[in-house]
């Protein structure tokens, strides 16, 4: 203060102007001094120990959720023959000679309804299968006795539907031959029948009559198998009466073809010939419609007593090898139904490439043959993309399903090959350009991203994973002394959940217990502990 007092002093001997000026001067000085000895210090407890996480849904994580990126090469087409990959009548026509479509665009379909049944009983097998893995999983021995009473009652009922279905496809049998067929031949049930038709074809009719004279003995053999109502020997007369309604299916499959090329004559009137094609027709529908429903019913049943056998496992002595079991159970009616969905795949006829249809051979009402020529598509500019992925991703994509070439262009998945390439080890997939391929060049490298299609609860198709194929990168899961864990913030504290880890993938790594796609999880769970505090940044 004494050097303040001096100042002050000084600026009094100074001139008034001045004098008021300094003191100015000095009050600012003071208020100064006196605000920083008292504004409060500096709070010392910074968050710089408080660790950073970023934060993300195990769906955004998980590879398998989310589109797969792949690299192709670009191949050109100049023209396309397409073949039927199935056999049967063709019930719709949708392009005629001489129109521009699209790769992948539906030229033709056929009758699909059998097709379409396996699928459905495959969905209903498929869901049958996860129900009896989450009951092996989670079922206590209380709740599984009663759980065993259950299945084995299904699996009664199941097996008397079965044995009805037998019972049906022999009436059908007989009901297309003896009553349907036979009205077009003379002396049908003897070794030695005669075709009553007139045909241009010479050799059908001698055709017809070696397959008439031999369905007799096919017809005593399916009565056989009816006769037998043993539930054990479900399955083997049930595959053995489908083999023999197929001999049948030959035959009426010819007989169609002989009505359809009939000429009239003094003995047969073209009006005839017109109820002899209704009555050839319907004969074979109604096989055909029991050899569907016969499938389903031995599915259903071979279903239901494995069901009813795991379920008796459970309630006895159940352990990890009856989950192992319930686990390949599913696996397995997985596979069957995605083998019935690429059967339904094969009822339609697809152009492999964007061009201009220079050949149809078919019509609506023709009944054509597996690996039949139906139509040519001529392109001079087509592209398409050739790439390869590995059987499990394989299983994740579809015929149909979208694709995207450099992030740009569109695409369409035209083929999933049947068998893995010796060469490289992985499937070969073909992808069908629908959008402007102006930019690409033949033999160029692309990117190419594949929409997955997996099947859910429901036998629907989906993008979302299940639990058993969820990926989560390696550095999101914690290794301690008790097993694996991830952590989740709640009210800026981690919470861990334990989860078993599967097999290692690259950079992530296949949990297969204790996570849901809706979790929200930390994404580097490094140097982390549970109940740590953290800020999560956005």
């Amino acid at each position: 203060m004494s050097f303040l007092r001096r100042v002050w002093q000084y600026i009094a001997r100074l001139p008034r102007l001045y004098s008021i000026g300094g003191a100015i001067v000095i009050v600012a000085v003071l208020v100064i001094i006196v605000h920083a000895a008292t504004r409060p210090a500096p709070d010392t407890s910074t968050t710089n120990n408080i660790s950073h996480v970023h934060i993300a849904s195990v769906a955004s994580l998980s590879s398998a959720s989310g589109p797969l990126p792949v690299t192709g090469k670009v191949t050109s087409l100049n023209q396309a023959t397409i073949l039927s990959q199935s056999s049967g009548e063709i019930v719709s026509l949708n392009a005629k000679l001489g129109d521009h479509v699209a790769a992948g665009k539906v030229i033709a379909s056929f009758d699909s309804s059998s097709q379409q049944a396996a699928v459905t009983q495959a969905e209903g097998a498929y869901e049958g299968a996860q129900a009896a893995l989450a009951k092996a999983q989670g079922s206590t021995a209380a709740n599984a006795g009663i759980g065993a009473t259950q299945a084995n009652t299904a699996a009664a009922n199941a097996g008397s539907s079965a044995l009805a279905s037998i019972q049906s496809m022999y009436s059908a049998l007989d009901d297309a031959v003896h009553t349907k067929a036979d009205t077009m031949f003379s002396n049908p049930r003897t070794i030695t029948p005669t075709f009553n038709l007139t045909v241009a074809d010479s050799q059908l009719p001698t055709t017809l009559q070696n397959e008439r004279s031999q369905l007799e003995a096919t017809l005593a053999d399916a009565n056989k198998h009816v006769a037998d109502t043993s539930v054990t020997n479900i399955d083997a007369n049930a595959t053995a009466i489908s083999i023999e309604a197929q001999a049948v299916v030959t035959f009426l499959n010819d007989l169609v073809k002989a009505t359809n090329i009939a000429q009239a004559t003094q003995s047969v009137s073209s009006a005839q010939i017109a109820a002899y094609q209704t009555t050839a027709s319907a004969a074979r529908s109604e096989v055909v419609a029991a050899i569907a429903a016969l499938a389903s019913a031995k599915s259903t049943y071979d279903s239901a007593a494995s069901g009813a056998q795991t379920a008796s496992n459970s309630a006895t002595s159940g352990s990890q090898n009856d989950i192992a079991a319930a686990q390949a159970n599913v696996k397995q009616a997985l596979g069957a139904l995605e083998s019935a969905r690429a059967n339904l795949e094969k009822a339609v006829i697809r152009s492999p490439i964007s061009g201009t249809i220079v050949t149809l051979t078919i019509t609506q009402g023709d009944f054509v043959s597996q690996f039949s020529q139906v139509a040519e598509v001529s392109n001079p500019g087509a592209l398409e993309i050739e790439t390869a992925v590995t059987p499990d991703d394989a299983k994740t994509l579809s015929v149909g399903g979208k694709a995207t070439i450099d992030n740009a262009i569109a695409g369409l998945i035209i083929s999933i090959a049947p068998a893995l390439d010796p060469t490289t080890g992985k499937i070969q997939v073909k992808v069908g350009i629908t959008g402007d391929q102006s930019a690409l060049t033949d033999g160029d490298t692309v990117a190419v991203t594949l929409e997955r299609v997996q099947v859910a609860t429901g036998g629907k198709q989906t993008t979302v994973a299940t639990s058993t194929n969820i990926l989560i990168p390696i550095v999101a899961a914690k290794l301690t002394p008790t097993g694996a864990e991830v952590f989740t913030v709640s009210s800026s504290t981690l919470v861990a959940h334990p989860i078993t880890l599967g097999a290692i993938q690259g950079d992530q790594v296949t949990a297969t217990n204790g996570l849901s796609l809706d979790m929200d999880i930390v994404t580097d769970a490094r140097g982390l502990t549970d109940g740590q505090q953290v800020i999560i940044d956005q």
